[in-house]
């Protein structure tokens, strides 16, 4: 078990929650929180498995997600796009259909979801292998995508300072994570309601390793030379892990009952308190 922090380095820590005997801790020195777990550096994860192809719904989850933030960021006519650890292929397929000025690019890990990208979505500009040996030129893209990426990865100072060079100047790297306050909160309510379930899930305690908060996500880009972040709040993915018919549909209403409060309560307090259950930024390179 780890107890060093990713962060800052200090052995000095509390647990705040143990999921399955694996302890969640927060370092003392730099409020970080962090899995226990130790996880491989490169992690295939999800895709590992092929049945989890088997996913016709995918694209239509992610499709309002993906939509939104097109039309809040990919604003000017021409660019570049990188997308790491981009799965089956879904927002680089997504940018090329409704952006066509756009060169969309993406890299994964598992080979098997690279073959699904390239045969099933027909997307030559998918490639596999780790980003930090593709020999891309420095300073060649406008964005970088990051999409359920980083909370798996235990040392990625060295991945988001490889994505800096690759920035051009006025550039920005875009990460989504789980919010880790308010799925800490999720987690402990669920449990208070039905108890610890042995197998249960609660904050994927073997498969995220790193734990963000706004604060921590900051100092990490402070650590990796960018200049300056920004949160946002997008639509959510239109799907319920594990629930299927009328009560997936009772979900999924739930889910955009929730991200239009969490939106509302954030503009009202000049978007000081985001308690939506994704944290969404934007880390700018000058």
């Amino acid at each position: 078990m780890n107890q060093i922090c990713y962060l800052c380095g200090s052995d000095k820590n509390k647990t705040l929650f143990v999921e399955n005997g694996i302890p969640i801790v927060r370092c003392l020195n730099c409020t970080h929180a962090f899995s226990t777990y130790e996880q491989e550096e490169h992690y295939e994860g999800y895709w590992d498995d092929e049945t989890s192809y088997d996913l016709d719904w995918w694209d239509v989850a992610h499709r309002e997600i993906y939509q939104d933030f097109i039309q809040k960021f990919i604003r000017s006519p021409k660019g570049r796009i990188l997308d790491v650890g981009c799965g089956l292929g879904f927002f680089v397929k997504t940018v090329g259909a409704t952006r066509p000025g756009w060169e969309a690019i993406g890299y994964e890990i598992s080979e098997k979801a690279v073959q699904f990208a390239r045969e099933k979505n027909g997307l030559k500009q998918v490639f596999p292998g780790i980003v930090q040996d593709s020999g891309l030129p420095k300073e060649s893209f406008d964005i970088i995508t990051l999409w359920d990426v980083i909370e798996h990865i235990p040392k990625p100072q060295s991945l988001l300072e490889y994505l800096f060079s690759l920035l051009k100047p006025g550039g920005f790297l875009f990460v989504q994570t789980p919010n880790f306050p308010v799925q800490l909160f999720k987690a402990k309510l669920k449990v208070a309601m039905k108890g610890m379930q042995e197998g249960g899930h609660y904050l994927e305690a073997k498969d995220h390793i790193n734990d963000y908060t706004e604060k921590t996500l900051g100092l990490l880009a402070k650590q990796c030379g960018f200049s300056s972040v920004e949160f946002s709040i997008l639509k959510p993915i239109a799907s319920v892990s594990g629930i299927s018919g009328p009560k997936a549909k009772l979900g999924i209403f739930l889910k955009k009952s929730f991200y239009y409060g969490t939106l509302l309560l954030w503009y009202l307090t000049f978007k000081q308190i985001n308690l939506n259950l994704t944290l969404f930024a934007l880390l700018r390179k000058k």
